[in-house]
């Protein structure tokens, strides 16, 4: 079977690219408009200048799957109004899927949504797939439209779609500057810097290990599933405040941290994920909780050899 993985430079897609490159059986190649960074350069990958032409789709692939890493690079950006949004972000990823049914495909698409921007402020936590979608921000204004534009190509046109409602990966080897709780958490105790905190702290947060987001992208691949449409939740299922984080981090660290306080309109107050449908549907649980997925990156960080590489 043949895979596809668009986006394959960026954080999510790089660590995919690799992880199915890996496995035994897995015939795939990544899409990116750039070169992958070192840590990921000899892995299979056409550099094209623009992916969202499906022009790379080989054509005896029509029943590929294809793992849609591609996104808005920055959660924090806004547009002056709605309009922006449709136009840079939406549009044109749902013209890709247009442009592949008229060369033929239907296969499997994978898409990669947000499941902690989707749900915007909730009443009951941990949150199911089911419950009423409120974003509180355009990034995950972006994710439901696309995610409602796909199901409907698919329905009309007759391909598979799997919508991935990720939670919050931390851990990838690669990351970019400026984003990521947890590492920029680390990088202020390890300088000393104080952290940029913004909300009160007691908001909760679903963080998930890389390497168990990896195989449930895997395991939601491989899938043989008569539902044409499904959402599934992938996330640790459990809380974890940013007071807790910042705890854990002084602690593992040995080093104080100390915090900048701003107010936020666009972070939701808790995120949490109910991964019940993941664990029946893909059999698939997450193993590594916050503590040791701290540990591991920290030791991961020591090692000069492996430094995480930012992307520009």
């Amino acid at each position: 079977m043949r895979i596809y993985v668009t986006g394959c430079s960026g954080m999510l897609g790089n660590e995919v690219l690799g992880h199915l490159a890996s496995r035994a059986g897995s015939d795939v190649i990544g899409l990116s408009r750039r070169a992958l960074p070192s840590l990921g350069a000899d892995l299979p990958h056409l550099v094209t200048p623009a992916p969202l032409n499906p022009d790379w789709l080989a054509p005896q692939d029509t029943d590929a799957t294809i793992v849609h890493c591609i996104g808005m690079a920055n959660p924090r950006r806004s547009f002056a109004n709605f309009a922006g949004l449709l136009a840079d972000e939406v549009a044109p990823q749902v013209a890709m899927i247009e442009r592949l049914v008229a060369r033929g495909w239907r296969g499997h698409l994978v898409f990669l949504s947000s499941g902690g921007t989707v749900y915007g402020d909730v009443t009951a936590l941990p949150i199911l797939e089911t419950a009423p979608l409120s974003p509180k921000s355009d990034y995950g204004l972006s994710k439901i439209l696309l995610e409602e534009s796909f199901a409907f190509l698919a329905r009309r046109h007759g391909f598979r779609l799997t919508v991935l409602r990720v939670a919050n990966p931390y851990g990838a080897a690669i990351r970019k500057p400026e984003q990521g709780v947890i590492p920029l958490m680390i990088e202020a105790a390890l300088t000393q810097r104080p952290f940029a905190l913004i909300g009160t702290g007691q908001e909760q947060r679903d963080y998930l290990h890389i390497s168990d987001f990896r195989i449930a992208v895997e395991k939601a691949c491989l899938r043989k599933s008569e539902q044409q449409c499904e959402i599934i939740n992938i996330g640790s299922g459990k809380g974890t405040s940013l007071n807790e984080l910042m705890r854990l981090i002084s602690e593992l660290t040995g080093k104080n941290l100390t915090c900048a306080v701003s107010p936020s309109l666009m972070d939701v107050k808790s995120s949490i994920l109910d991964i019940s449908k993941a664990r029946r549907a893909l059999d698939w649980s997450p193993q590594i909780g916050i503590e040791q997925g701290l540990r591991t990156l920290l030791a991961r960080d020591n090692d000069h050899s492996s430094q995480p590489q930012s992307l520009g």
